[in-house]
């Protein structure tokens, strides 16, 4: 709730859990069906892409790193930020308004 209010008193637009990646397709393995392995981020802006991480759980590592690498083979060059508290998100937020300015600016 905390970041979705810092972004919108920024100003920043970005949407909640409406963005679902797929890291690993799903496949058959000796004829038994696996799922795939999904993603799904609590913001995504046109630039920028925020996890809000309390306390992670065991997968999250894993899970974080197959992120960043479907990132790399898409090129997409969105921010991805992870984070844990309030401090780190009014960071985030500063970071993105300095980018905006950045690319503004260009």
């Amino acid at each position: 709730m905390y970041t979705y209010k810092k972004l919108e008193q920024a100003k920043i637009n970005a949407e909640y859990e409406m963005h679902r990646f797929e890291l690993i397709p799903a496949f058959v393995f000796l004829g038994k069906k696996i799922r795939a392995m999904t993603y799904l981020p609590d913001f995504v802006g046109d630039k920028f892409i925020i996890e809000c991480k309390g306390f992670g759980n065991d997968a999250w590592p894993l899970r974080e790193k197959l992120f960043k690498y479907k990132l790399f083979l898409t090129n997409d060059n969105r921010h991805f930020y992870v984070v844990h508290n309030q401090k780190e998100v009014d960071e985030c937020i500063n970071q993105i308004l300095t980018n905006n300015e950045s690319n503004s600016n260009q």
